[in-house]
């Protein structure tokens, strides 16, 4: 017997029905529960506990090839015919013998627990499916919220957003930043003569424009107000400042000389505000914004069309690499 006296014992005081069965399909031994449902009989072989006999090939190839394993299609004659096996191969000191315990459990209560699992299954599919749309929507919103919504750039939010996380990049690092106020010079005008279709039309292609000629990665354009953007440099000194600025004046210069006639598109200039944040400086984004500001005030007041930084002494000419 592979069984041990005392593990018999144990076996014999469960509940279910427990049968011993060799790899052959010989039944050793059956606990009290299994001779109490077989009224006394004892079956010789798993073929006397099948309802269909010719099963019992494929039940033995299923049940050696597996440690443990729930027999969930297979059916039992009366009177075990409300219940399933589950087989589990059996061990001695670490090695598996050719013996299997096969216990019988009840089928309404295994196919229950199965629904009840296949249920919690789907609750839980449909709640990670939920919580996956919940997401995506909570980030559509924030993408949005975040987002101009007539250019598609950042808007003013991100923007202050972004000059906070700089501002406090730049002090760790000891680093130079700047920052940049464009304005569409008469672009009232425009509205009023040629409509506000026009006007919409020309700020979503300054914003394309101004998006394009930005190269460095960590910059940033913004529409910070009606005809109004902010850019964010990281790292940029007075020089490369101006020279990004200028860049921003000439891209649209060249652009009113080379659109086609009957475009979408009205010629516009820029006035450009530029403001510089030295390493061993300190001030906030408020008044670095003021600053540029200022420049752009002087722009304007200087007859628009040009960059001006804040800083009285800085260069506010056009660099002569931009220029041509």
């Amino acid at each position: 017997m592979p069984l041990s006296a005392d593990c018999r014992a144990l076996i014999d005081a469960l509940s279910m029905p427990v049968f011993v069965v060799h790899g052959d399909g010989s039944l050793e031994w059956l606990n009290r529960r299994a001779r109490q449902l077989l009224a006394g009989s004892a079956p010789q072989s798993i073929k006397n506990l099948l309802a269909s006999p010719s099963q019992s090939d494929a039940f033995l190839r299923v049940m050696r090839r597996n440690q443990s394993f729930s027999h969930l299609a297979l059916h039992l004659r009366a009177p075990l015919q409300d219940s399933y096996i589950a087989s589990t191969r059996i061990a001695r000191e670490g090695e598996f013998l050719d013996c299997w315990l096969l216990e019988l459990l009840p089928r309404q209560l295994v196919v229950g627990g199965m629904h009840q699992l296949s249920q919690m299954i789907q609750r839980t599919t449909v709640l990670k499916r939920e919580r996956a749309v919940a997401e995506k929507t909570a980030q559509l919103a924030l993408t949005q919220a975040s987002r101009d919504s007539l250019t598609g750039i950042a808007n003013r939010r991100a923007f202050d957003e972004c000059l906070a996380a700089a501002l406090v990049k730049a002090d760790q690092q000891q680093d130079w930043l700047s920052v940049m106020i464009v304005d569409l010079d008469y672009f009232k005008a425009i509205n009023d003569t040629h409509g506000h279709d026009l006007g919409d039309q020309v700020l979503k292609r300054v914003a394309r424009l101004l998006t394009g000629a930005i190269t460095r990665r960590g910059d940033q354009v913004a529409r910070i107000g009606g005809e109004e953007f902010g850019v964010l440099l990281p790292g940029a000194d007075v020089h490369a400042s101006l020279k990004v600025a200028w860049r921003l004046v000439m891209t649209l210069r060249q652009y009113n000389a080379g659109c086609p006639a009957g475009d979408s598109w009205h010629p516009v200039t820029l006035s450009v505000g530029v403001a510089t944040r030295c390493p061993d400086q300190s001030i906030s984004g408020r008044d670095l914004m003021r600053q540029a500001d200022r420049g752009l005030y002087l722009a304007k007041e200087r007859g628009r069309d040009q960059a001006v930084h804040a800083v009285p002494s800085a260069q506010t000419d056009p660099p002569l690499a931009d220029t041509r």
